[in-house]
């Protein structure tokens, strides 16, 4: 070996070092992440990534030793066949895709986390709204209360029916709805049957079950009241337990902007204080609907969600350029691997 090709050997050596230092510290960090809850040391993905990183670059260099026929090489179909699967699986199945996960995170875990924190903060400041609530409870009554006034008009307009005045089967069907309305058995409201009886006593009638009517809804008017008190009561509890997980929100907030404080530790924290928001954003699934503009940030520090995602379409038109890491890590591991060829290429025929 002449100095010239030793020289070449070393430095492509290092070269490979470097490179699959980049490509091993990037796998490492997306599988830390994606397998967070499991609370696995990272020395253990360290050990494994770079044995696994050396096998792929010697798959990589046998693969491309089997289209070189100045090389003796027994059974070169087969070592072509399982060199390519070793390659497809470890390297694009396996080292590109998690290499891409973690450069697309470290790009956009704190804009995504900054967005989330702040869509949950603002969903739970309506949570704990009452005047929403209140709002509720009294469109409720008054789409109650109309639907009593205008059961009411259709009796009274009934009993007044020229084409068969008085109280009839009609006039009685139109008292039954009434009571259905209320919740009471039928016959609960006493009845006041005239029949072909003169306008004045009709008009009493109609005086009568206007004012039995009305007594009725004030005694609901009444449950109703009891009713939105006894939910203000309880509804301190989900106050006590919101405010302070506000507070942490915006003390996380604050950490992000914070260079002092370490990112990671501070990106766990948000996940954290976001996933109990969620909790309870989710238990009130009636008053809360997800916003498709907001991405989770527990999707993306998950390597199999964020490729999901990706070949959704979740990421066009957006800032999320996850095809641009990629490319990247395309190029680091071809040059990886590549470097590993020539420090490795025989010399002797």
């Amino acid at each position: 070996m002449n100095g010239e090709n030793k020289f070449l050997k070393i430095f492509s050596l290092f070269a490979f070092i470097a490179f699959a230092a980049v490509s091993c510290w990037s796998t490492t960090e997306s599988l830390f992440l994606t397998l967070e809850s499991a609370q696995i040391p990272k020395w253990v993905f360290w050990i494994s990534v770079i044995g696994l990183y050396v096998l792929t670059s010697i798959c990589f260099k046998l693969m491309i030793d089997t289209f070189d026929t100045n090389i003796y090489m027994e059974n070169r179909i087969v070592k072509l066949i399982f060199s390519f699967l070793g390659v497809i699986i470890l390297w694009v199945v396996f080292s590109m895709p998690t290499n891409s996960h973690t450069f697309f995170y470290k790009q956009m875990a704190k804009t995504t986390a900054v967005k989330e924190l702040k869509h949950v903060d603002n969903e739970l400041s309506h949570l704990i709204d009452t005047t929403m609530y209140i709002e509720k409870y009294n469109d409720e009554w008054n789409a109650f209360d109309e639907k009593v006034k205008l059961a009411l008009d259709q009796l009274k307009h009934e009993i007044d029916n020229p084409q068969r005045f008085g109280f009839g089967p009609e006039a009685e069907a139109k008292l039954a709805k009434i009571e259905d309305l209320f919740g009471v058995k039928t016959g609960t409201i006493d009845r006041r049957g005239t029949r072909n009886t003169s306008k004045k006593e009709r008009n009493d009638v109609c005086k009568y079950y206007d004012n039995v009517v009305k007594e009725h809804l004030e005694i609901k008017l009444e449950h109703h009241k009891t009713k939105v008190n006894a939910f203000l009561a309880d509804f301190q509890t989900k106050i006590n337990e919101v405010k302070p997980i506000r507070r942490n929100i915006g003390q996380v907030l604050n950490m992000l902007e914070d260079p002092t404080y370490e990112r990671e530790a501070v990106l766990k924290q948000a996940r954290q204080v976001i996933g109990k928001s969620y909790a309870i954003l989710e238990a009130s699934i009636d008053l809360y609907e997800e916003n498709p503009d907001v991405y989770r940030s527990d999707r993306l520090i998950k390597v199999t969600k964020v490729w999901e995602d990706y070949f959704k379409g979740e990421f066009k038109d957006t800032d999320y350029t996850l095809w641009y890491w990629i490319l990247l890590s395309v190029i680091v591991d071809i040059a990886a691997f590549v470097f590993f060829n020539i420090a490795f290429k025989k010399e002797e025929y």
